[in-house]
C-alpha cells in the first residue's frame, strides 16, 4: 500500500505541474485541436511516469562487519530482496487512517458515477431512438437540457423550437464525430482515484471546456450564423449539467466560450509553448527515479581474487563523531559501499591501489589515493564553509580553514539553541543595505582600527577568516576565528569588526527563518 501512496503522490505532483504549463500558457490559444491533445496526453505521461519510473543501479560492496540487508535502514531503499522484520504494533496507525479515509472516499465518488451514469442509460434503453446521419437521437421529458452519451443525442422537444434544432444537433455530432467521450470516460475514471487532488477537477473542468471550444468552431464552420448560435446557447443558459461523463450544451458558457468564438485564430508560433511540458517530463524523470542498490559479483576464478585486497577504515566529522551512511567509492567506478553506524567500512580495492571518493551532503568530498598495504585508513570530513567577500555580491564556497589557535577557539560562548546550523538555504541572509553596505562597514571599521593601531604604535597587517552564525532573529553570533592571521591582535580586531554588525534579515529554508553559518574574510 506504500507504493501505491507513493504513485498516487507522483502522480498528482505532475498533474500539477502540466496543469500550471496549461493555464499559463495554452488556456487562451485558439488552437483547441491541440490543446485536447495536450491535456489528455499530459495526464497519461503523469501516470505512466508515476507507475513505471526510471531506475538505474548502484553496484556496492558491503561491510564485512555489516551484512548488506542492514544497510536499507541508511540507503532508505531494500538492497537485496528479504523478510523485514515489522515491529508489532497494536495501535491504529496514521497510515491506516489515511488508508480508509482514501478508501472511504474512492468508493463514494464511484458511486456518484455509477449513479450518474446508469440514470442517462436507462433512458436510452427504455426509448425508441431516431436514427439521422447514422446518430442516435432519443426525445425524452426527463432531461431539459440536450447533451449527448457516447453515439447517443439525447434532447427535449418541449424546450426548444423547431428552428434551433438543427444547431443543436451540428453541435453534439460534432461531440460524438470527435470521439470526446473518450477523454471524458478518462478523466471521470482518474476523478475517482485521484478525489483528494484538486488539479484532477480543474482538468476535467478544462477537457470539458475545450471539448465546447471544439463543438462551438465545428458549428459555425459548417455554415451557421454565429449570432443565432449566441442566442440559442443563451437561452440554455439555466439548464443543469447531467453528469460528468456527458456533453453539455451549455457547459462553461460565460463571456469566456462567446469570447472564443469571435477571438481570432491565435499563431502557430504559440504552438511552440507547448514545449514547455518537457522541462516537466524531464523534471519527473529526474525527480521520481530509483536507485536500484545491488551487490557486487563475487570474483569467478582465482585471478580475479587475488587482483583485489580488502581495506579497511573510518569516516569521522570535524568533531570524531562517526559519518553514518557516507558513500566510499572507488573513483571512475560504481563499485563502493557506505559506512555504517559505528563510521566504519570496508571495501575490496585494486592491489595496485586505487582513489577512493567520500562524500557526505554538506561536508567537503575527499579525494585520497589509497593502497591496500596500508589499512585501518581514517578519513576526517570537514563542512562546507561558505565565505563571503564584501567587494563582491555572491558568496563563494572556501577551502575549509585549519583548526583555530586554542586561546581563540572560544571566541564568542554565547550557545547558539536556534535548531541546526545550515551552510546553504533556499534564502541567503541578507546584511541590511545588501553588499555594498556590509563593504562601507567592514571599511569603516577597519579605519577605525588602522587608526588607533597607529595612536597605540602597532601594525595592522595580514588576513584573518571570521566565522559567525546568523540566527532566527538575524543577530550574529558563536563568532569564532576559522584561519588565524598569526597575530592575536590583528584577529581580536577581526572579531570586534564581526561582532558589531546590526541585525541581518534571517536565511531561511522552505520559508522558515533558520540559523546560517557564515565566513567572513578581513584583509588589513
Amino acid at each position: 500500500m506504500e507504493n501505491w501512496f507513493d504513485f498516487l503522490f507522483h502522480a498528482s505532483v505532475g498533474l500539477s505541474l502540466f496543469f500550471v504549463v496549461y493555464w499559463l500558457l495554452l488556456r487562451q490559444s485558439t488552437h483547441f485541436t491541440a490543446n485536447r491533445i495536450y491535456l489528455v496526453l499530459s495526464v497519461l505521461l503523469a501516470l505512466i511516469i508515476a507507475a513505471f519510473p526510471f531506475h538505474y543501479t548502484v553496484t556496492l560492496t558491503p561491510s564485512a562487519s555489516t551484512p548488506l540487508s542492514n544497510l536499507s535502514g541508511i540507503l532508505s531503499h531494500q538492497i537485496i530482496s528479504g523478510s523485514k522484520h515489522i515491529p508489532e504494533n497494536n495501535g491504529v496507525s496514521w497510515s491506516t487512517v489515511l488508508l480508509y479515509a482514501y478508501l472511504t472516499g474512492t468508493a463514494l465518488f464511484a458511486l456518484r458515477l455509477l449513479i450518474q451514469t446508469w440514470r442517462p442509460l436507462r433512458v436510452i434503453y427504455s426509448s425508441e431512438p431516431k436514427i439521422r446521419d447514422g446518430y442516435y437521437i432519443h426525445e425524452n421529458d426527463k432531461y431539459a437540457l440536450p447533451f449527448s452519451f457516447f453515439n447517443h443525442i439525447l434532447i427535449n422537444p418541449k424546450y426548444l423550437k423547431q428552428g434551433e434544432i438543427s444547431e443543436i444537433l451540428s453541435h453534439e455530432q460534432v461531440h460524438i464525430r470527435e470521439r470526446h467521450w473518450v477523454d471524458l470516460l478518462i478523466i471521470e475514471l482518474l476523478t475517482v482515484v485521484f478525489w483528494f487532488n484538486p488539479f484532477i477537477w480543474l482538468f476535467e473542468l478544462a477537457i470539458k471546456q475545450n471539448h465546447e471550444y471544439l463543438a462551438d468552431q465545428g458549428v459555425i464552420s459548417r455554415g451557421h450564423s454565429p449570432v443565432r448560435y449566441q442566442a440559442l446557447l443563451v437561452n440554455q443558459l439555466m439548464g443543469m449539467q447531467v453528469i460528468g461523463i456527458t456533453n453539455n450544451l451549455n457547459f462553461a458558457l460565460g463571456p469566456t466560450r462567446l469570447n472564443m468564438m469571435k477571438r481570432q485564430k491565435t499563431s502557430k508560433k504559440k504552438l511552440f509553448h507547448m514545449a514547455w511540458g518537457i522541462p516537466v517530463l524531464a523534471f519527473m524523470l529526474v525527480a521520481f527515479a530509483e536507485p536500484q542498490y545491488e551487490k557486487a559479483a563475487p570474483a569467478t576464478n582465482t585471478a580475479q581474487s587475488e587482483a583485489t585486497k580488502t581495506i579497511h577504515g573510518t569516516v569521522v566529522n570535524e568533531k570524531g563523531e562517526p559519518l553514518t551512511g557516507a558513500t566510499v567509492l572507488i573513483r571512475h567506478t560504481t563499485k563502493g559501499t557506505v559506512v555504517d553506524r559505528s563510521g566504519k567500512f570496508s571495501l575490496e580495492i585494486p592491489v595496485d591501489g586505487c582513489e577512493l571518493v567520500i562524500s557526505f551532503v554538506g561536508y567537503e568530498t575527499i579525494v585520497k589515493k589509497v593502497s591496500p598495504k596500508k589499512d585501518n585508513l581514517r578519513f576526517r570530513m570537514e563542512r562546507t564553509i561558505i565565505a563571503i567577500d564584501p567587494g563582491s555580491s555572491q558568496a563563494k564556497k572556501e577551502v575549509p580553514a585549519s583548526p583555530p589557535p586554542a586561546d581563540l577557539k572560544q571566541a564568542d560562548s554565547k550557545a547558539q539553541k536556534d535548531g541546526p546550523v545550515f551552510f546553504v538555504v533556499e534564502d541567503m541572509p541578507k546584511y541590511p543595505g545588501g553588499d555594498e553596505a556590509l563593504k562601507e562597514y567592514i571599511e569603516s571599521k577597519k579605519e577605525e582600527m588602522l587608526k588607533q593601531a597607529e595612536s597605540e604604535g602597532k601594525t595592522l597587517k595580514g588576513k584573518v577568516y571570521v566565522n559567525f552564525v546568523v540566527q532566527t532573529d538575524g543577530s550574529v553570533a558563536e563568532v569564532k576565528i576559522v584561519r588565524s592571521s598569526g597575530s592575536q591582535y590583528l584577529d581580536e580586531n577581526g572579531i570586534g569588526i564581526v561582532k558589531g554588525m546590526p541585525k541581518w534579515t534571517p536565511g531561511k529554508q522552505r520559508g522558515k527563518p533558520v540559523s546560517v553559518s557564515y565566513t567572513l574574510p578581513i584583509t588589513f
